[in-house]
C-alpha cells in the first residue's frame, strides 16, 4: 500500500512538474529519456499537457523506444489469458504479472479483463506480439494493445465461408508490425487445403491488402504460430506427396521485414505431433505434452525440439518429466515456457471456483509452485461469463510488454 501511494506521488509530482514549467526550463533532448520510464497510463495523460510533449510520445521513434525497453527481460511483462465460455461462444481475455523467477513473494496476483469477442465463425487469435493482439473473424479482424485497451481494425477481407489463416508478426529493426493472410483452399486430387492468394498488410498509415510477391511452395498452413527477432513461424504441411493422405510436416518461416518465405524441416522422429510452439532460450521451439495416471495424483512429460540452426535445420530435443501433481481435481496443461526463466506455465483446462491458478515448472529443480489469479472465475457483473458453467482455457501467453500504439 505504501508502495503504490509512493507510486502515485512520484507520478503526481511528474505531472505538476510538467503543468508549471515553461518549455525553455528542460532541455528537449531530456523530455524523452524521462517520459520513456514511464508507465502507459500516465503517458496517456501526458499527451494532454500540451501538443510538443504529445508529438514526443507519439513519435514513432520514441514508441519503438519504448517497446524495446518494455520488451527487455529485466522489464515486468504479463501473461495473456485467453477463455471460451461454450454456451455463449464468447472468447474472454485477461491479463496479469507475469511471475518473475525467484519472487517468492508473488503467491498470488490479480488479473485485469479485458474484452470478450466471439469464437465463431474462423475467429483468429494470434500470441501477444510485442505487445498486440490480433482477434476476429476474416471479415471483421482487429488489433488490440492491452495497455492503451483500445482497438483498431483492418481493412475488410472478403472471406465469406472460406477458411483463412492469420499470423501477426513484428519487424524490430524498422518497427512494422504486419499481418499475413492466406486462404486455405482444396485440392482436389490430394483433399488437403493448400495455401493460396497470400498477401500482407503493414499496420498503420491507411495502407490496404496487397499481394506478397515472394511465392513459397505449396504448402498447408496450421495455427500453431509465433513472431521470434522478426521472423514468423507457422506450421504447414508441404504438397509433395502422391499418396492421399500422407502429411509432411514442416514449419514455415516468413521473415517479417523482406516478406520472403523458407521451409524448415522438422525432424521425422516425434517433432511431427507438436502441439504449440514457443520460446525457449530465444530460439523457436516445438512442444508436446502428454499425461498419464490419476492414482494421488498425475505426472506428465515436455518434449520440446528447439531450433538450433534454420539454414541447416538443425534441431536439438529436449525431454522433461513433470513431478505429480497431488490432489488436483482438474486436468492441467503445458500452454508456453517462460523464455528468460526456463520456467513452463501449466493451466486447468476447465475454470473452477473459488480461485483460477497457474503452475509454474521448473526444470532445474524439477519443482512446481503455484500462483493465485485472482479476478477471473469470481469476476462478478461480467457479461456471458458469470452464468456459464462450462468456461475453457484456450492460451496463455507470456513475454507480453506495454506498448504506445493507439494512443
Amino acid at each position: 500500500m505504501e508502495r503504490q501511494k509512493s507510486k502515485r506521488a512520484k507520478n503526481k509530482n511528474i505531472s505538476d512538474d510538467v503543468r508549471t514549467s515553461g518549455e525553455g526550463s528542460m532541455p528537449l533532448d531530456l523530455i524523452p529519456e524521462i517520459l520513456i520510464d514511464l508507465p502507459v497510463k500516465t503517458l496517456a495523460r501526458f499527451i494532454c499537457v500540451s501538443k510538443p510533449w504529445s508529438s514526443i510520445i507519439r513519435n514513432r521513434d520514441f514508441v519503438k523506444s519504448y517497446l524495446i525497453k518494455s520488451s527487455s527481460t529485466t522489464h515486468p511483462q504479463s501473461l495473456i489469458f485467453t477463455f471460451k465460455s461454450r454456451r455463449h461462444s464468447k472468447h474472454f481475455f485477461f491479463s496479469s504479472s507475469q511471475r518473475q523467477d525467484g519472487d517468492e513473494s508473488s503467491l498470488s496476483c490479480t488479473a485485469s479483463y479485458h474484452m470478450t469477442c466471439h469464437s465463431q465463425p474462423y475467429t483468429a487469435i494470434t500470441p501477444s506480439v510485442h505487445g498486440l493482439i490480433c482477434y476476429g473473424p476474416p471479415s471483421k479482424l482487429m488489433v488490440y494493445n492491452p495497455s492503451t485497451r483500445r482497438s483498431i481494425a483492418l481493412p475488410n477481407v472478403n472471406a465469406h465461408r472460406i477458411r483463412m489463416y492469420h499470423y501477426l508478426g513484428y519487424d524490430p529493426i524498422d518497427g512494422d508490425y504486419k499481418m499475413l493472410c492466406m486462404r486455405r483452399g482444396m485440392h482436389v486430387r490430394r483433399g488437403r487445403g493448400l495455401a493460396h492468394k497470400i498477401q500482407v498488410l503493414t499496420l498503420g498509415n491507411g495502407s490496404s491488402w496487397r499481394m506478397v510477391e515472394d511465392c513459397p511452395p505449396p504448402h498447408s498452413p496450421e495455427s500453431p504460430h509465433i513472431c521470434i527477432d522478426g521472423v514468423l513461424y507457422y506450421g504447414g504441411y508441404l504438397d509433395t506427396s502422391t499418396r492421399l493422405l500422407r502429411k509432411d510436416h514442416v514449419v514455415m518461416s516468413f521473415d517479417v521485414r523482406s516478406e520472403k518465405f523458407d521451409v524448415i524441416k522438422v525432424p521425422k522422429e516425434r517433432a511431427t505431433r507438436f502441439t504449440r510452439m514457443t520460446r525457449y532460450n530465444g530460439k523457436l521451439a516445438l512442444m508436446f505434452t502428454g499425461y498419464g495416471g490419476f492414482g494421488g495424483g498425475y505426472s506428465g512429460y515436455i518434449e520440446l525440439w528447439v531450433l538450433e540452426d534454420a539454414a541447416t535445420h538443425e534441431w536439438s530435443n529436449k525431454n522433461f518429466v513433470l513431478p505429480r501433481l497431488a490432489c488436483r481435481e482438474a486436468l492441467f496443461q503445458v500452454f508456453c515456457a517462460i523464455d528468460d526463466s526456463g520456467e513452463f506455465v501449466l493451466a486447468p483446462e476447465t475454470l473452477r471456483a473459488p480461485t483460477f491458478y497457474v503452475l509454474y515448472y521448473d526444470p532445474n529443480n524439477n519443482s512446481v509452485r503455484r500462483v493465485d489469479i485472482e479476478g477471473i472465475t469470481d469476476k462478478k457483473k461480467l457479461q456471458f461469463w458469470d452464468d456459464d458453467s462450462d468456461r475453457r482455457t484456450i492460451s496463455i501467453f507470456p513475454g507480453h510488454a506495454e506498448n504506445l500504439l493507439f494512443l
